[in-house]
């Protein structure tokens, strides 16, 4: 297994909805989760090759578009000063009402919709650390040739890819310092939240290549409860770039007894 890091540079605040949640109130995680991340890097390709971003629907069906299963994004994480800001702001009263997060638009502007008043939560941090695992060296540095490209990162907010380290072998141990979220029954330390984490549950199609436009064969998601330490306490894992991520992120998300194959 081999390990590369991504240094990514926010250019406004971020905000990445923690679900289940209530409409009236939306919560946001303290980093990129995994999935997010999965999702980010797949517009970054379609920057590269100069594409726009494709339909997020066909009728009432979702589509999903993330990174093949030989990838594994493990989220991305503030490095340095951090704080949530909670505010204010109008939102939309019916999950119908789309204009909010639309990448793209086309014709008539859109009329201003059933607005309600929410409370929001902002992530302010200058930068993230992420990482991204693969068996094969190669896959990894596919994801050198993005460095420069930006996309919209989360549900508010976008960023670029500032840079991206060499394709390191991951060598397991020991660390009193997790960076990343570990599994919450197994934790006995501080923390600083727990929250619920997902993986995608992949049907039996074979997954595109990153930089094309067709839909992942993505069937839904599972989740489990983590939590993000806050202090000292002993965990399995790697060392990246100076931060100590948790083998208990990797073991739920590199799931391929999901189903389906990888091209």
């Amino acid at each position: 297994m081999h390990a590369i890091a991504l240094r990514i540079r926010p250019t406004s605040a971020l905000t990445f909805r923690v679900l289940p949640g209530s409409i009236l109130d939306i919560a946001t995680y303290p980093f990129v989760p995994p999935t997010t991340l999965s999702g980010w890097l797949r517009r970054l390709f379609w920057a590269q090759e100069g594409l726009l971003p494709p339909d997020q629907r066909e009728g009432n069906t979702p589509r999903f578009y993330v990174l093949p299963r030989r990838y594994l994004p493990l989220g991305a994480y503030p490095v340095g000063e951090w704080r949530v800001h909670r505010t204010h702001r109008h939102g939309p009263r019916a999950f119908t009402h789309s204009e909010f997060s639309r990448l793209r638009r086309e014709g008539k502007p859109p009329k201003g919709g059933d607005l309600q008043l929410h409370t929001w939560e902002y992530l302010l941090a200058e930068e993230f650390l992420g990482a991204v695992l693969a068996e094969k060296e190669e896959d990894l540095r596919r994801l050198q040739g993005l460095v420069g490209y930006g996309a919209k990162l989360g549900k508010e907010g976008f960023a670029y890819l500032e840079a991206v380290g060499e394709p390191l072998e991951v060598r397991l141990e020991e660390g009193d310092a997790p960076f990343t979220p570990v599994r919450a029954e197994a934790w006995g330390g501080a923390i600083q939240g727990a929250y619920p984490l997902y993986r995608f549950r992949f049907g039996e199609a074979e997954d595109p290549d990153p930089a094309s436009p067709d839909p992942s064969p993505v069937m839904g998601y599972e989740g489990a409860y983590f939590v993000l330490p806050r202090g000292r306490g002993l965990a399995k894992g790697f060392s990246l770039e100076g931060r100590f991520f948790a083998w208990d992120l990797v073991e739920f998300l590199w799931a391929r007894a999901s189903g389906g194959s990888s091209s």
